[in-house]
């Protein structure tokens, strides 16, 4: 070979590989190996019955993406938990140990508004990806650092409010409202505000604590205001003593609820006194129709030998959220590059509501489901009552 034909043949050699490298690069995927997730639950405290709706659709998706190898082969999630127990102090003591941890990528998080609004600025300043499972408050995602897996239960609020109000004719309504939680008093006017716009009078508003117990007091207060519906705007231990009490005095007409009645516990510990009050949801085993939806249903069944509600379907998605994320890196994954991953999610790969995107770094479902639970403690569709 002479020497202008060497020089050709190593030139053109050393063109195709500078070529290929990219290609190459961008085929080596996650290597296999396991990644370290921080998850705070929450299955002790006021709310722990939630909490563990969460974590049990959490679970499941670590086993489901490590079993169908969705980030690469021999590829897979690990959680690392500490309990919060729901409150702020003990929120923020653990997530500074996990972001002390390098070995952790991500943390997922916290059911109380208040709880994510006390740890954002500490992930902010650390850089550490945050995905909230739980927390209802509008504006909490910032990206490429914060992502809410939670579908906002504000806009449902109102439709049920206005469906209600108009299935039943009702020409005056009164609010029980935990008033030291924000993102339910937020929701409570919302939904005040779109009724009162129909024509809804507002007979009154009976303030509440979320750590209350006894709840007699607030139902003869609302009552006495002689309303024709009654929303309810509390946690969950708080809504069912309110709904409880009402019954329990005596209240026949209308009583509206919100999302933190749907978990089959809360029929177990209400039985027929949660009957008939609607609520909205976005996630419901019994009327689930996707073929997604119906194999989580299934899958979840089988393990914990319940059903599961949407707090469990937004545990389960925040962790193939972050999956989602993980499959799209090319080499070793850092926060830094986690972040930016996420931040390039639009639309769910795998996702158990027929339909979600990401917005802004929020998720989002379309529709309202208005439900609630029937005499043999199934979810049916609400239908106003016949005149």
């Amino acid at each position: 070979m002479s020497m202008f034909h060497r020089r050709s043949f190593f030139i053109s050699a050393a063109l195709a590989t500078a070529l290929a490298l990219p290609f190459a690069a961008s085929a080596q995927g996650l290597p296999p190996g396991e990644y370290k997730i921080g998850f705070m639950t929450e299955n002790t405290g006021p709310i722990a019955s939630a909490g563990v709706s969460f974590w049990n659709g959490a679970q499941l998706a670590v086993d489901e993406v490590k079993a169908r190898a969705y980030m690469g082969k021999g590829t897979s999630i690990v959680l690392q938990t500490k309990e919060s127990g729901s409150e702020a102090a003990r929120s923020i003591q653990n997530m500074n140990q996990f972001i002390a941890d390098r070995s952790i990528l991500a943390v997922t998080c916290c059911i109380l508004s208040p709880v994510v609004g006390s740890v954002k600025p500490v992930v902010l300043e650390a850089k550490m990806p945050l995905v909230i499972y739980g927390a209802t408050a509008v504006g909490l995602p910032s990206p490429p650092w914060v992502y809410s897996m939670t579908i906002l239960p504000g806009p449902k609020d109102i439709e049920t409010g206005l469906t209600v109000a108009s299935g039943i004719k009702a020409k005056t309504a009164a609010y029980i409202l935990a008033n030291d939680n924000e993102a339910f008093r937020n929701r409570m006017n919302d939904t005040r505000t779109a009724l009162e716009a129909k024509g809804v009078r507002t007979a009154g508003v009976v303030n509440v604590l979320t750590k209350d117990t006894d709840f007699t007091a607030a139902a003869t207060q609302a009552m006495g205001l002689q309303p024709d519906v009654i929303f309810i705007y509390a946690t969950q231990s708080a809504a069912v003593g309110a709904v409880n009490s009402l019954r329990d005095r005596g209240f026949k007409q209308t009583i509206v609820g919100n999302d933190v009645l749907a978990p089959e516990t809360v029929f177990k510990r209400m039985g027929q006194t949660a009957v008939g009050v609607p609520f909205p949801v976005s996630f419901s085993s019994a009327l689930a129709d996707s073929a997604e939806g119906k194999a989580f249903i299934a899958t979840y069944e089988a393990r914990f030998k319940s059903t599961p509600d949407i707090y469990s379907a937004q545990g389960y998605q925040a962790i193939w959220f972050i999956a989602q994320g993980l499959k799209s890196i090319s080499g070793t994954p850092t926060r830094a590059s986690l972040a930016e991953a996420l931040s390039k999610i639009t639309s769910f790969e795998h996702n158990v509501y027929g339909g979600e995107i990401m917005r802004d770094g929020q998720a989002q479902t379309t529709g309202t489901l208005i439900v609630n639970w029937s005499p043999d403690g199934k979810l049916v569709r609400w239908t106003a009552p016949r005149n």
